[in-house]
């Protein structure tokens, strides 16, 4: 079974946009609302269906300080949660890390 410090890298180096998520979350549904509404193709990975989802948190908590999802990164870095996400949709500096990681959207 792969490491979840493997698992994040791995998944990082190979989507541009990840959010890290649980299906019955409501912030999760909002991100992931925001980036179909941008036209932003991103990577989900719901912690509660892949193995090691808790290990993969817990991970993720020592990595970024936050414990909570989602967990949104943007060019293999680490942007917030939802509200981080809204935020920086709202003053126009999320088409700019979406940009400068080779996202297209609709911005």
């Amino acid at each position: 079974m792969t490491s979840p410090d493997s698992f994040i890298q791995e998944t990082l180096n190979a989507h541009p946009v990840v959010v890290f998520s649980k299906s019955w979350c409501g912030y999760c549904t909002r991100v992931k609302g925001l980036f179909t509404k941008i036209g932003v193709t991103y990577h989900d990975v719901d912690l509660e269906k892949v193995s090691n989802g808790s290990g993969i948190q817990q991970t993720l908590k020592k990595m970024t300080g936050q414990s909570t999802v989602p967990s949104v990164w943007i060019g293999k870095k680490f942007v917030g949660g939802c509200d981080d996400t809204h935020r920086l949709h709202s003053n126009g500096k999320l088409k700019e890390l979406l940009q400068n990681a080779q996202v297209s959207s609709n911005l």
